[in-house]
């Protein structure tokens, strides 16, 4: 890929940028970077993760041929490594670390059997009907609350259960199909697999019935429900909920937090009345789908197929040491960065990253304290909350601590069991231990970025502080327009419709006056219906509701980034560069970050599922409520990019 900001091969002229910007600015490089066979997306994020992905192929080879001091990060990404690229092992030794709970499931003849195999799954990764975590505590974000949340399904979402279109049908048939071959691979004859395959599958649909959406997921006053753990039986009567809690290792705790409680009291009678047989079946399924990717190339293959090409649209599966990467990253994140950030993050680039972080914050203040729709009061709250900030670049301070964990060359699925127990009980540890300011929820090699409500911070790893978000050398209207988005969308998560929940100290607290809550709400209903407007296909649009978080941010990133560019041209003023000003390079760089290219299956899965909208709209939606982008191209009022001025929004 090309490292120069702007770059004119990537347009398309024959666009004008009154019409559609994102193709003005992308066209070119759209045109002639289709989606690679072995991925269901390719953008701009993709080219820096491939670019990141050869430099630590190198790091693991290295480290899998040298080895290294026994518990160094070497060390342990060398042995991983060599245990996921081993072939021959892993077909070797099939189902073998299954064998002991495929036997039980086998012998489980009642639901307080099934709780008590689940329970003991749970830890090694295994997850049935619900999950269970551990994170900050909503009303005391210095400690920890376990969090315990509807799950169980095998398809991405609840509505692929329920929705009766002809796609939607065809393609709950295809995921029959999938589970029948699953259980065929675990040695099922056809008849076995396939009456397993519709019992599963109307399990499941009964599973979706009660579960939230993807968009009520996102809804705090219907997730947040501080529960007592006396009043479990009660919620979820004849499973045992209580115990079961006990025997993952969280007996300890008093309270908890059900995301949805309808879920838990609908699935206590669905488990009372489902044949014990339909639930060995669906305990084997789940078992088997959360290491398919770990077993011999037949379960592989098929989970493959499935999920891969039939969901994402991939035509072929990336080579084996892309795959042996990204379970590394999520066994031993971050020991694979440690090797990444010794080799492609230099002290100079986290420096000037903090620089434009400090540039952003300052933005983000001067947008709160002019505000006219805001009351002082609520400002004030604003202002403590966003100098009450953290922010981290580029890695952690101090590194997590694997001692304990054992990695070797053997089975892969052995390895990766191991790494999912000592995640689970590294998380568990933490119940009733003050909240560690300094961890990271995410690997520093990931081409990525993060807000997190509870603690009131900003994280950027050094896996995205790259060409094209972020240049060293290059000019400030090219940086604010790129990582400065990515900064500005951050940090505006802070006060999106789920981040103005919190308080300056991560405290879910409301502290908006009755008239700001109304029109923060006013405003973010305009951009729900905006979105709810743009269509991907005939029969499919964004959903406005769904994506409102991102988008709120997506529009306040865009914004305050150029508010702290005009910041930074009045102490340094700079001239035109090959021809373009500082404002429209700055919104091409904003473009160019978001280009990007779909299978149409992927297309369908992002919408029906991410929280962000295509990219398209992630580029031209904010753009199109901003008068600045308008006056730096010279578009009129009537131009087709800009919303009329009486339904343009502002929020930050």
């Amino acid at each position: 890929m090309t490292t120069t900001p702007i770059d004119l091969t990537n347009f398309d002229t024959s666009v004008s940028p009154a019409d559609d910007f994102y193709r003005y600015a992308n066209g070119g490089w759209i045109d002639a970077n289709p989606v690679p066979p072995e991925y269901s997306r390719w953008g701009a994020f993709s080219e820096v993760n491939e670019r990141n992905e050869e430099i630590l192929h190198r790091l693991m080879e290295d480290a899998a041929a040298s080895g290294g001091a026994e518990g160094s990060p070497s060390r342990v990404v060398g042995d991983y490594f060599t245990s996921a690229m081993d072939e021959e092992q892993i077909a070797a030794t099939g189902v073998d670390p299954l064998r002991t709970w495929l036997d039980r499931i086998a012998a489980t003849e009642t639901v307080d059997d099934l709780r008590e195999l689940a329970a003991n799954l749970h830890p090694n990764g295994f997850r049935f009907v619900f999950g269970v975590g551990v994170s900050s505590d909503f009303d005391d974000p210095t400690v920890h609350l376990l969090y315990v949340g509807q799950g169980g399904l095998g398809l991405p979402e609840r509505d692929y259960y329920l929705r009766d279109d002809e796609r939607s049908v065809g393609l709950r048939e295809q995921y029959r199909t999938h589970v029948a071959a699953q259980l065929r691979n675990l040695g099922d004859n056809d008849d076995e697999a396939t009456a397993a395959a519709d019992a599963i599958l109307a399990f499941e649909t009964a599973l979706a019935q009660p579960s939230y959406t993807a968009a009520q997921l996102r809804d705090i006053d219907l997730i947040v429900n501080r529960r007592d753990v006396d009043q479990l039986d009660d919620l979820m009567p004849g499973f045992g909920l209580p115990r079961y809690l006990a025997a993952v290792g969280a007996g300890s705790v008093t309270e908890v937090n059900i995301d949805n409680p309808g879920f838990f009291t609908a699935v206590a009678t669905l488990l009372a009345d489902t044949p014990i047989e339909t639930l060995r079946s669906y305990a084997r399924w789940h078992l088997v789908r959360a290491v398919a990717s770990s077993l011999p190339p037949e379960f592989a293959d098929e989970n493959f197929r499935f999920y891969g090409q039939i969901l994402g649209g991939q035509k072929e599966q990336k080579p084996r040491w892309k795959r042996a990467l990204a379970m590394a990253t999520a066994d031993i994140g971050e020991l694979v960065a440690q090797l990444y950030v010794a080799e492609a993050f230099p002290p100079e680039a986290k420096q000037r990253a903090e620089e434009l972080v400090d540039h952003l914050l300052v933005a983000m203040r001067e947008s709160l304290e002019q505000r006219d729709w805001m009351t002082d009061a609520t400002r004030h709250e604003a202002l403590a909350k966003l100098e009450g900030f953290r922010y981290k670049i580029g890695y952690p301070d101090e590194w997590r601590d694997y001692t304990g964990l054992v990695i070797d060359r053997g089975p892969l699925v052995v390895n990766r069991m191991r790494a999912a127990a000592f995640e689970y009980e590294r998380n568990l540890r933490k119940l009733g231990e003050p909240v560690d300011p300094n961890e990271w929820e995410m690997a520093p090699h990931a081409v990525n970025a993060y807000y997190h409500p509870l603690k009131n911070e900003i994280v950027f790893p050094a896996g995205i502080l790259q060409p094209p978000f972020f240049y060293a050398d290059a000019d400030d209207a090219v940086n604010y327009g790129g990582i400065g988005g990515v900064i500005g969308h951050e940090i505006t998560h802070g006060f999106d419709d789920m981040g103005r929940r919190f308080d300056a100290t991560g405290q879910l607290r409301d502290w908006w006056t009755d008239d700001d809550r109304e029109e923060f709400t006013r405003r973010a209903d305009i951009v729900v219906a905006q979105y709810d407007g743009y269509a991907v296909a005939d029969d499919l649009t964004v959903n406005g509701r769904l994506t409102l978080g991102e988008n709120i941010a997506d529009l306040g990133g865009m914004t305050i980034a150029f508010r702290a560019l005009q910041r930074a041209l009045s102490e340094h003023p700079a001239d035109e560069t090959d021809g373009m000003s500082p404002a429209q390079r700055f919104f091409l760089s904003w473009a160019t970050i978001w280009r990007s290219n779909y299978t149409e299956e992927w297309m369908r899965l992002l919408v029906q599922t991410d929280p962000h909208s295509p990219s398209r709209f992630r580029c031209n939606g904010p753009l199109s409520n901003f008068t600045p982008f308008a006056e730096a191209f010279g578009l009129g009022a009537d131009a087709p990019m800009m919303r009329p001025e009486v339904d343009r929004v502002e929020i930050w």
